[in-house]
């Protein structure tokens, strides 16, 4: 048991480290948008967004678990989009 939550321990190091340096890219794209005048939903690139997780390959996890998983990480995207506004 100890080995399997080891391994979860470094992949949720992994998935924080990964996040974290999404949402700065996010932040990033705000202020990209500030600039030049544009509104920080653009639901054109969510949608490809979840057409492009939804094509990646898949062992264990659902498209729809992948899917409401996204939904989140792209929520909380925008507010730091909307950061960069500011």
């Amino acid at each position: 048991m100890d080995k399997f939550r080891k391994k979860i321990d470094r992949i949720d190091d992994k998935l924080v480290k990964l996040l974290d340096e999404r949402m700065g890219l996010a932040f990033e794209i705000g202020r990209v948008k500030k600039e030049k005048k544009l509104q920080v939903l653009d639901a054109g690139r969510e949608k490809e967004v979840f057409e492009h997780i939804e094509s990646l390959p898949k062992e264990t996890i659902r498209d729809d678990e992948v899917k409401e998983l996204f939904e989140h990480i792209i929520t909380i995207s925008r507010r730091h989009g909307e950061r960069g506004l500011h």
